[in-house]
């Protein structure tokens, strides 16, 4: 039986479409945002529930 995930990394090429999914229709709150100039993309850091 699984009680808890850490962590999942997804790459997607369109980051606000991808944050506004993941944050108004699947319900996650966003911890932190992070752009990384030497990747030329952004880290989003969120929590859903309790875990």
């Amino acid at each position: 039986m699984l009680l808890a995930v850490h962590h999942v990394a997804i790459i997607c090429s369109d980051y606000e479409t991808s944050k506004q999914f993941y944050t108004s229709k699947l319900g996650f709150v966003i911890l932190a945002e992070k752009w990384r100039p030497e990747r030329r993309s952004w880290k989003c850091d969120l929590r859903h529930g309790l875990v």
